[in-house]
């Protein structure tokens, strides 16, 4: 269902499923399949036993040169992991529960599954329960974003929308007492759009979103018409430094090329090269938290994909590196670990990764403060690219957009660009941040405020 290459997002992508019905029609929990999947792992001396049900629905709309396009999807599937202290094994199929005749060969490394932890008090967010949107709904959706963007730039087009949103219910349970089930939503949002000019490039989009219904036709037709408008019209530096106000769209595009840094053992000899005198690896400025938590995030959840516990875990704090994101497993005592287990889909194997990872914001600082604020330099709205970042070498360039800023005021159009410098003066870099904290979709959720950040340049070609 999710396009090839789009990251997947809670309750979304071709593992979406619905009502899970096993022996005669009847509802069925993975605790209740538990102990079949012990007699029948036990018999190859597999006692470390996980069972992982997934079920939904999902919707897809599509408008472009094909016209207008709606389907629906349903699916249900499982996947068992089962180990001892040599070798594991990894199933995984559709239907709503594993047949007990047949496994593959244990030829993994062994695994060690969670206890159960507590669970602090969880109240299910009310929008789990709002309906998807209906084809109507979801049509006049994108119909709208593409008349509001005629009007912003007359003869733009949206060349390709895709709307799909889904609602997903999971259930786990392991040999050592894990018995969860959560719910999950989600809405992504892919645009194609181009401008009236010949020759002039195009721009695309990805959004996501835990309801359809909170995408704003109007924001985005404004955005898209601005990314058309900056690249027919703006020019680049030679070769530029000042003040650099960062959009969210481009600052959550840097912390995205940081999480080899934030996630995982593997990012503290990373780190140790990003580290001043003090200990320190950015600016007083610089708070990075990880929260499955989030309220209103797309991937809220009480638990991970392991059934362990998610709550808010401080990674940077006021530039000092206080943890990387680690899993309870590479964490003493355990009880001092947060749930960051991700699982995409019944398919896929467990793995570490951020659900809701974002720099924090200024309460009190809006966005608007800090552009009136700089007095030479450039406000770049948006990335054109994918940028090339290099940790190991400290060095990185993003093609962006935006617009040169003189006394706090829009001067001329920038378009072409490459936004380079080091990775530790971006970090180091960092002035001041706004209140209008924004979540992208990466690697999980990545999300920024306005960031004003001196110590880069702006050039034509990248650095």
């Amino acid at each position: 269902m999710v396009c090839k290459g789009w990251p997947q997002v809670a309750g979304l992508g071709d593992d979406s499923v619905v009502e899970n019905r096993g022996r005669g029609g009847a509802w069925v929990k993975a605790e209740d399949l538990l102990a079949d999947l012990k007699t029948s792992l036990g018999k190859s001396g597999l006692d470390e036993i996980e069972l992982f049900l997934k079920r939904g629905r999902s919707r897809r709309f599509e408008i472009g040169s094909h016209g207008r396009i709606a389907g629906t999807s349903e699916e249900e599937g499982w996947a068992v992991r089962a180990s001892d202290e040599r070798s594991s094994l990894f199933a995984a199929g559709s239907g709503a529960e594993p047949m007990l005749d047949s496994w593959p060969p244990a030829d993994g490394r062994p695994v060690r599954l969670p206890t159960a932890q507590p669970i602090s008090a969880w109240k299910s967010p009310p929008d789990l329960d709002a309906p998807l949107l209906v084809d109507s709904e979801a049509i006049s959706l994108l119909e709208a974003i593409e008349i509001q963007l005629v009007r912003e730039v007359p003869g733009g087009r949206l060349l390709r929308g895709v709307l799909e949103e889904g609602s997903s219910e999971s259930d786990l349970a392991n040999s050592r007492g894990v018995s969860v089930g959560f719910r999950s939503r989600a809405a992504a949002l892919y645009l194609e759009v181009a401008g009236p000019w010949r020759g002039s490039a195009g721009a695309s989009f990805y959004l996501a979103e835990r309801e359809a219904r909170r995408f704003n036709p109007g924001a985005l037709a404004r955005q898209a018409a601005n990314r058309l408008v900056l690249g027919h019209e703006g020019t680049p530096p030679d070769r530029d430094r000042g003040e650099m106000l960062l959009a969210p769209a481009v600052a959550t595009r840097l912390l995205l090329a940081l999480l080899p840094i934030l996630v995982g053992e593997d990012g503290k000899d990373l780190a140790k090269a990003f580290r001043d005198r003090s200990g320190r690896i950015g600016s007083p400025r610089l708070s990075l938290i990880d929260d499955g938590r989030y309220p209103g995030g797309v991937m809220e959840a009480p638990v991970d994909g392991e059934g362990y516990p998610t709550r808010e875990v401080v990674l940077v704090e006021e530039g000092a590196l206080r943890q990387p994101l680690r899993s309870w497993r590479q964490v003493s005592p355990p009880d001092r670990a947060v749930g960051c287990i991700r699982r995409p889909s019944w398919r896929d194997l467990p793995r570490i990764g951020c659900s809701h990872l974002y720099l924090r914001s200024d309460p009190e600082t809006p966005a608007a403060d800090l552009l009136s604020s700089v007095a030479r330099g450039y406000y770049l709205v948006d990335t054109t690219g994918g940028g090339h970042f290099d940790l190991r070498q400290d060095r990185f360039s993003l093609p962006v957009c935006g617009l040169v800023l003189r006394q706090g005021r829009a001067d001329a159009p920038v378009g072409g660009a490459w936004l380079c410098g080091a990775v530790s003066s971006f970090l180091r870099g960092i002035q001041a941040v706004a209140r209008d904290l924004l979540f992208l979709p990466g690697d999980g959720m990545i999300g920024s405020p306005t960031l004003l950040v001196t110590g880069l340049e702006l050039r034509k070609e990248p650095g």
